[in-house]
C-alpha cells in the first residue's frame, strides 16, 4: 500500500477531509503533521493526526519521529509554515518524493496576511519568499491550484514549469435540490477569509447603498477572525478588523449579520440564494465550489480565473465596471424562473468539471 505523510498545515478545517477521503478511497495510507496542540477533536478519524504543537523545536522533533516511525514513501507539504524547506530538503535527502502544494501569493512576498506592519512582521514575509522559491527547487513536483502560481514559477525558472501538476479546487457533488423559492432563506452569503484581496470593504459598502436605496434584502458574511478564528489560523486580522469598524460604523447589523469562521458553513449556505465573491482570485475557491455545487448562484468579481468556473448571465453574475452594487441589485432582481435556471446550471458546472472523483484520481498518479 502506498503512503503519504502531510507536512506544513497549521489548521485542519473541513475542506480537508476531502484530500483525506480522496487518499482513502484510493487506498493510500495516510497520516498528517499538524502544526497546533491538541485541543478541540477534529471530525477526522483522530488516528491520522500527529501534533506538532506550536513550538518550533517541537515541530522539528515531530518531523523527525513522523519521519522514523512511518517512514513515508511520499510528503505533501503545504507551504503555510516558514519551516517548508525544512520538511523538502529533508525529505529529499531522504529519498522521499516530494509534492509541494503552493496555497496563496508566498511567490511573490505579498503582506496582506500578515497581522501587523511592523518591521520583524515585513521581514518574515520576505524570508518567506525566499525559502518558498528555495522549496520548489529541490520538490519533485509543484501543485499549483490557482493561474498567477505558473506565472511566478516561470520568473523564477521557466524548468520549474515542468514540475507543475495544474490542479484546481474540487468539492464532493451530491444530487441536485431544486430552490422552493426565497421563503425562509436569505439573499447574499460570504463565506470566506476577510483579507484585502477579497475586498470585503467593498462589499460592506456596497450593501450599505442597497439599504440607502431602499431595498429589500439580507445578508451575511463569514470570515471575520478578528470576531471569533476556531477554524483557521490567524490570517489577515488588521484587515478584518479594519472591515469590522467599517461595518460597525455603517450600522447596517439590521440588514448584515458578521459572523467569525463556523465549521458548518456547508449548512449555513443552504439558507442563503447568492454567493458573493469579490475577490482578486476566483479560480478555485473553496468555499465557490461548494456553493455553487449547493445550487448557489455566484456573485463574483472578474477576478484572475473567474471564466474558468462563471459564465454570466448563465451560471452566476459577473461584476461590470467595478459596480459590486449594480450586480447586487440585479440578484434582487431576478424572477424566480431566471434564479432557478442559474441555480441548476451553476450546479452543473461543478458537477460536470469540479467533482471531487476526477480530483481524486488525479492527485494520487504520481505518487511512489
Amino acid at each position: 500500500m502506498k503512503n503519504i505523510l502531510i507536512v506544513g498545515l497549521p489548521f485542519f478545517p473541513h475542506k480537508y477531509n476531502y484530500v483525506v477521503d480522496s487518499y482513502k478511497k484510493n487506498n493510500v495510507n495516510i497520516k498528517v503533521l499538524l502544526n497546533k496542540k491538541k485541543t478541540d477533536p477534529i471530525n477526522t478519524e483522530q488516528s491520522i493526526f500527529v501534533y506538532a504543537g506550536t513550538n518550533i523545536f517541537m515541530r522539528v522533533f515531530s518531523y523527525f519521529k513522523v519521519l522514523m516511525m512511518f517512514k513515508p514513501k511520499n510528503i505533501d507539504c503545504y507551504d503555510y509554515s516558514i519551516l517548508s524547506v525544512f520538511y523538502v530538503l529533508l525529505a529529499r535527502a531522504l529519498n522521499i518524493n516530494v509534492r509541494f502544494w503552493l496555497i496563496g501569493w508566498e511567490l511573490t512576498g505579498d503582506k496582506q496576511n500578515i497581522n501587523n506592519e511592523s518591521y520583524k512582521s515585513i521581514i518574515l514575509v520576505s524570508i518567506k519568499k525566499k525559502l518558498t522559491r528555495l522549496a520548489v527547487r529541490f520538490s519533485n513536483k509543484i501543485y499549483a491550484k490557482e493561474k498567477h502560481h505558473l506565472v511566478s514559477l516561470a520568473e523564477i525558472s521557466p524548468k520549474l514549469l515542468n514540475k507543475v501538476v495544474s490542479i484546481y479546487n474540487a468539492v464532493p457533488v451530491q444530487e441536485y435540490v431544486k430552490p422552493r423559492g426565497k421563503k425562509n432563506k436569505k439573499d447574499f452569503i460570504y463565506a470566506n477569509a476577510v483579507i484585502e484581496k477579497r475586498n470585503v470593504i467593498e462589499l460592506i459598502e456596497s450593501f450599505n447603498e442597497l439599504k440607502e436605496k431602499g431595498k429589500s434584502f439580507n445578508a451575511s458574511i463569514y470570515g471575520f477572525n478578528s470576531i471569533s478564528n476556531e477554524v483557521y489560523a490567524p490570517r489577515g486580522v488588521s484587515y478584518s478588523e479594519k472591515a469590522l469598524d467599517v461595518y460597525e460604523k455603517l450600522n447596517i447589523s439590521d440588514v448584515v449579520s458578521a459572523h467569525g469562521f463556523v465549521s458548518n458553513i456547508r449548512e449555513i449556505m443552504k439558507k442563503h440564494r447568492f454567493f458573493v465573491l469579490p475577490a482578486d482570485i476566483i479560480l478555485a475557491n473553496y468555499a465557490l465550489l461548494e456553493s455553487m455545487s449547493l445550487g448557489l448562484v455566484p456573485v463574483v468579481y472578474p477576478g484572475d480565473g473567474f471564466e474558468e468556473i462563471i459564465t454570466d448571465g448563465v451560471n452566476g453574475i459577473v461584476v461590470k465596471n467595478n459596480n459590486l452594487t449594480a450586480a447586487l441589485e440585479l440578484a434582487l432582481s431576478l424572477t424566480e424562473e431566471e434564479y432557478n435556471k442559474l441555480s441548476y446550471e451553476a450546479y452543473c458546472q461543478i458537477k460536470n468539471n469540479f467533482s471531487l472523483d476526477e480530483w481524486a484520481k488525479k492527485i494520487t498518479l504520481d505518487l511512489v
